[in-house]
């Protein structure tokens, strides 16, 4: 067996005395180094913020807290087009054969704009007008033979008149000569039914005449009929032909024809778009959140150039499209000189009036009934301090304060690029 050795422990106290000192030791530069981060990032921050909070003056927009009038407008944009426009449409299809007149020119009902062409059409037309003329030489033809038969039914009752009379005669004659003894029965019985014979004919021939008489009314009418549906068919037909001359309808400017000679159009396709000259309205458009208090009736100002002239809002569309509200103007002014169909236009939609408020030109990006952060500016000009001030009404210009500013405070209305933490700002 291997002899034991004696193996060397360190003393309990020695070694725990040694792992407390290292471990306070650690603790101490985990907390030096802390603190020096902190201290670091303070300097960065504080640099950082004194770099962003000095700007130039020149390149700040300010404006003055004032209390008054404040009239809430809404920005619109669009375009001023034709208040009554009239859209020529193809009632036929065909060939542009000749365009007579371009956009621009100034035509009347009657004036011919372009003209179609379709060979089909021309060849049914043609056999409309022959349908027609057939069924009228039915009817001429009709007429004089049933006329002929009324006729000859009337001469032959005429004849069994005369005949029935000379038989009714001779059987009178028959039955004075039988009542002397100087004719015998069967003579007698011979002239009696002859003229009853004739009586029998005379009566049938009379019905037939009756017959032809409402016959021939009844065949005339419905043949009259035919010719009456015949002409309407063919004169549809020479309608159709005539269409393919375009005309204006009314009296106007040509606005637009988007056809090439020789282009086929179909049947409902728009050939040219007619306006009545000297009246505009606005098409506009504005924001979803600004036309919720857009209604119709509101007054409109319309900006041209230096010239401004007025309307007022007649429609209001229901829908949102693409993010807008189309809202369609009604020009009550005189349209300044220069002013033409489908230009762009810019409109102020003149919403209220607030009487005796405290308002401000409108900060970037304020919006309306919202509390935000401003910068006002200080007594010396020399800086801006930032102060929350909660924001009424809005206009596209200028926006209500509700609280927050006195009327003569200076404020900060532009864009201005510095962290939302710095709270003053420096002018240099």
């Amino acid at each position: 067996m291997a002899a034991a050795m004696d193996v060397v422990r360190p003393k309990p106290g020695l070694l725990s005395g040694r792992r407390g000192r290292g471990t306070a030791l650690r603790v101490g530069v985990v907390l030096s180094a802390i603190a020096l981060v902190a201290f670091a990032v303070r300097a960065i921050g504080i640099a950082r913020a004194d770099q962003a909070t000095a700007v130039e003056r020149s390149s700040v927009l300010t404006d003055v807290v004032r209390r008054g009038d404040l009239l809430r407008q809404v920005p619109a944009q669009g375009t001023l087009v034709p208040e009554h426009v009239t859209w020529l449409s193809a009632t036929s299809a065909g060939r542009v054969a000749r365009i007579a007149v371009r956009p621009g020119a100034e035509v009347e009902p009657d004036t011919v704009v372009l003209v179609l062409a379709n060979a089909d059409l021309e060849l049914a037309a043609l056999e409309a007008d022959r349908a027609a003329a057939t069924a009228e030489a039915a009817l001429v033809s009709l007429d004089v033979k049933s006329d002929a038969d009324n006729v000859a039914a009337a001469a032959a009752a005429a004849t069994l008149r005369r005949e029935l009379a000379h038989a009714n005669d001779a059987r009178a004659t028959a039955d004075r000569l039988a009542d002397a003894g100087l004719l015998s029965g069967l003579e007698r019985a011979d002239t009696t039914t002859k003229a009853a014979v004739l009586g029998d004919r005379l009566t049938g021939e009379e019905a037939r005449m009756r017959v032809l008489t409402s016959g021939r009314a009844r065949q005339l009418a419905a043949q009259r009929t035919e010719v009456a549906r015949l002409r309407d068919i063919a004169a549809f037909a020479r309608g159709r032909v005539a269409a393919l001359e375009v005309r204006a309808g009314t009296r106007g400017i040509v606005q637009d024809i988007a056809l090439e000679s020789g282009q086929w159009v179909a049947v409902g396709a728009q050939l040219a778009r007619i306006a009545e000259p000297g009246r505009l309205k606005g098409d506009l458009r504005v924001s979803e959140a600004e036309a919720a208090d857009v209604r119709r009736g509101l007054p409109v100002r319309f900006e041209h150039g230096g010239a401004t002239f007025r309307g007022r809002v007649e429609r209001v569309d229901p829908a949102v499209a693409k993010g807008t509200v189309r809202l369609e103007v009604l020009i009550d002014d005189a349209l300044p000189p220069g002013v033409r169909a489908d230009q762009a236009a810019t409109a102020w939609i003149e919403i209220e009036t607030l009487t005796n408020v405290l308002h401000v030109a409108r900060p970037a990006g304020a919006l309306p009934r919202v509390r935000a952060d401003v910068f006002r500016v200080s007594p010396d000009g020399r800086g801006a301090t930032r102060t929350t001030v909660q924001l009424g009404r809005a206009s596209a210009r200028e926006i209500e304060i509700a609280s927050g500013l006195a009327e003569g405070d200076t404020v900060v209305v532009s864009d201005v690029a510095v962290p939302s933490d710095v709270p003053h700002l420096r002018f240099k």
